[in-house]
């Protein structure tokens, strides 16, 4: 799994704008939430590179993965940091917290759930950890193009701290009907001249826009906020416009 490689994944992410994206999460809190935040918590956090960020801004960081690799190196990379973040070793589709949280947030597309089950399973966990009135982002978790524009080799090189990694992802269609597909990605990496090559594939359910509102609205514990592109709160998706990485945002009830 390339996730038990962090540092090879942290340089391919690397072109990631962490203040750029901590900084807009924090105007939604201003502008949407209803409740006071202090409390922060990161579904499928990985090496959490937004610790740092949030926790200069004032906010106590939860992470939540299941790849102990990841924790292990988020637990070292934010070791200075203070308050010092917490992390749990867990699955999204299930989880509880120690307490409770007054923001959520989700990044990448990383909400692998497959099945109408898994989502409601995830939404039941999340309903008791977020406190009413708190919010869920969620990046690019909603299709609003066609996933397999990525079908084609989407190469990439990233450079940092000595370690040179070429990126290649592609995605192949497994099941229309059921909007199934893989993820194959793939790294070169040379560590200083130590030469890997990291491959992994990965089953993920597209969720579309449509479907998105209407589980959304299937619930009584959530509600719908908007959807916005660029990461620019003046540019609201309108229906049937593709963009790359949308935002979602929704409240809990």
């Amino acid at each position: 799994m390339i996730y038990d490689y962090p540092q090879y994944y942290e340089v391919a992410f690397s072109f990631r704008d962490i203040p750029r994206e901590s900084a807009f999460m924090q105007k939604c809190i201003e502008r949407y939430s209803r409740i006071k935040v202090r409390r922060v918590f990161e579904v499928a956090c990985g090496y959490a590179p937004h610790a740092g960020e949030l926790i200069g801004r004032g906010y106590r960081y939860l992470g939540l993965d299941n790849n102990r690799n990841m924790l292990d190196y988020a637990v070292h990379k934010w070791r200075d940091l203070s308050p010092r973040p917490e992390f749990l070793d867990g699955d999204m589709v299930s989880f509880e917290t120690p307490r409770p949280v007054d923001f959520a947030f989700v990044m990448l597309g990383s909400l692998y759930l497959n099945s109408l089950t898994e989502m409601n399973s995830h939404f039941d966990s999340l309903a008791r950890a977020l406190k009413p009135g708190g919010l869920y982002f969620l990046d690019w978790c909603v299709q609003f193009d066609d996933p397999m524009k990525y079908a084609e080799d989407n190469t990439v090189t990233y450079e940092r701290d000595g370690i040179t990694v070429v990126s290649k992802f592609n995605i192949r269609l497994l099941d229309p009907g059921e909007q199934m597909y893989e993820e194959i990605w793939t790294l070169d990496v040379d560590d200083r001249g130590q030469r890997r090559k990291l491959q992994m594939i990965e089953r993920n359910r597209a969720i579309f826009p449509g479907e998105f509102l209407t589980f959304v609205r299937s619930r009584t514990d959530f509600e719908f906020v908007g959807w916005w592109k660029d990461w620019d709160l003046a540019q609201p998706i309108a229906d049937g416009a593709e963009t790359a990485r949308p935002v979602a945002l929704l409240r809990r009830k």
